[in-house]
């Protein structure tokens, strides 16, 4: 099921933040969750995509899991040959 981006807040693999690059995903974090800082990052997969959950946990110790959805760029190579993540 598509979703649009406005539908998308990260809380699940099915409304993962989609990105082109870590970088994005570390500025959607402080944009829309600014509170949250991150305590762990980890690779997972789930029906067959590459994401990036990110494990964060606010000022009060409140933990909250987002997801972004890497799969424009994971695995893939840059011009001059490295991988890009």
């Amino acid at each position: 099921m598509e979703h649009d981006d406005e539908d998308r807040d990260g809380t699940s693999p099915e409304t993962a933040i989609v990105v082109s690059s870590v970088a994005e995903e570390y500025a959607w974090l402080q944009k829309h969750q600014p509170a949250f800082q991150l305590e762990m990052q980890a690779l997972s997969e789930f029906e067959g995509r590459p994401y990036d959950v990110l494990h964060c946990r606010n000022g009060e110790g409140e933990l909250r899991t987002f997801y972004f959805d890497i799969s424009q760029f994971f695995g893939k190579r840059r011009r001059d040959g490295r991988r890009l993540r």
